[in-house]
């Protein structure tokens, strides 16, 4: 939980779908920064004060994730400052259906595998997650999609990448 991940706007997007009629929750999981974390309680209590469709589970170990993918029926992701968002790689390997924060580098990532949204406008959540909710080939073919394109993703291919790169670097500064 932190101010750059705006889960108290998601919080608020699920609350007015579920005033709309549509009978969604959401599990937070994450570790929190404690600022920002109070505005997130504040949001649920005033949303959800019984706990009826929100629940913070808190931080869970990388090796006890799994199940917490195969439970959820889509991922969101409202981060508006990522440099490589491992999370959302999780999320495209799991299969899931992903809605995500417009914001870079989440589209280079995702690419066309994905419903995008403005994170700090509740009304651009909303509308991205009623176009997810509504149609469940979208939800098939995006989440098949995001599969495909995590598979482009492998620690070997970076370490790969890296050590060109470096390589690269140090012929051009011998060459100088």
């Amino acid at each position: 939980i932190n101010f750059y991940k705006h889960q108290w706007n998601v919080v608020s997007a699920i609350h007015r779908l579920r005033r709309d009629g549509i009978p969604i929750s959401l599990k937070i999981i994450g570790p929190k920064y404690a600022p920002a974390f109070k505005k997130l309680k504040k949001t649920i209590k005033n949303l959800d004060p019984n706990n009826q469709f929100i629940e913070y589970v808190g931080e869970v170990p990388y090796t006890k994730l799994v199940p917490f993918y195969h439970d959820a029926d889509a991922f969101i992701f409202a981060s508006s400052c990522e440099n490589l968002p491992n999370i959302l790689l999780e999320a495209m390997a799991s299969g899931l259906p992903i809605i995500s924060s417009d914001r870079g580098p989440m589209p280079e990532v995702l690419k066309d595998a994905g419903l995008y949204f403005d994170p700090e406008n509740i009304e651009s959540i909303v509308q991205s997650m009623k176009e997810l909710v509504s149609s469940t080939k979208l939800r098939t073919s995006k989440a098949l999609l995001a599969y495909d394109y995590s598979l482009e993703y492998t620690w070997e291919q970076c370490a790969s990448e890296t050590f060109l790169f470096l390589n690269k670097i140090a012929l051009q500064q011998s060459k100088q």
